[in-house]
């Protein structure tokens, strides 16, 4: 009887080792994803300082910053990394991690937009000020937030250009986009390969693409309201400037 009974003990363990064991061999691999901002000039890394050539016209920059919104992944087996309920300020070398195992299955759509909802937009001076000195859309330096009644810089470039044609950047710039109206949807298809392990995927913002069409040497700035046609011009090259691999 006692033997019966160390036998049948024996085997249940025995079973219970191969079941564990093929759970492990049956454990699919994981990816997991880091997203990384580019802001380069014709790709060129952008350094804040360095003199760049656009349209002809030689310029530099002190500033360049935007925020992502609505963040959205899409994979080919369908399954959607959603991040839309944060916000980024991007700008150079910055980026997030997605520290959740991820399917190794290839990312076919990437979608995002620039700037802040239009709750957010208009929310009240309390709530603006009250928030954390980590959050990305509390008070910032360089400020990207206008006033209680305009809400936020949605992007912000500054800098200096030439403009008497000496090849020297002389004269101040500030391109900042802001006001609902100038949200702007950025829906990409790519086709990037998702291997196990660590994967790196690039956003990339061309500012001489965003200048596409813009002539720095005499278009020296827009807040909006005081140049809306360049507002808009600036706003509608943003899918132009922007590229993902």
């Amino acid at each position: 009887m006692k033997k019966s009974l160390l036998w049948a003990i024996l085997f249940a363990s025995f079973l219970i080792s191969i079941s564990s064991c093929k759970k492990d061999e049956e454990q699919p691999d994981v990816s997991y994803m880091r997203f990384l901002i580019d802001v380069n000039v014709a790709g060129d890394s952008l350094v804040y300082g360095k003199e760049y050539t656009i349209n002809g016209t030689k310029m530099t920059f002190a500033a360049m910053r935007f925020y992502m919104g609505g963040i959205k992944f899409t994979q080919s087996n369908g399954d959607v990394i959603d991040l839309s309920g944060q916000y980024l300020l991007a700008g150079p070398s910055t980026g997030g991690t997605i520290n959740e195992g991820l399917a190794i299955s290839n990312l076919t759509r990437v979608q995002f937009f620039i700037g802040v909802d239009s709750v957010t937009n208009m929310m009240s001076e309390s709530d603006f000020t009250s928030r954390p000195s980590n959050d990305p859309l509390g008070m910032q330096d360089p400020s990207m937030h206008w006033s209680w009644n305009t809400g936020y810089r949605f992007l912000r470039v500054d800098g200096k250009t030439d403009t008497d044609g000496d090849d020297t950047p002389e004269t101040a710039v500030q391109y900042h986009l802001g006001n609902n109206n100038m949200l702007k949807n950025i829906d990409i298809s790519t086709n990037i390969t998702m291997v196990a392990g660590e994967n790196d995927v690039y956003i990339h913002f061309d500012l001489a693409k965003f200048f596409s069409g813009v002539d720095p040497s005499t278009e020296l700035e827009t807040h909006v309201g005081d140049n809306p046609e360049l507002a808009v011009r600036l706003r509608d090259n943003l899918p132009l400037a922007i590229s993902v691999d």
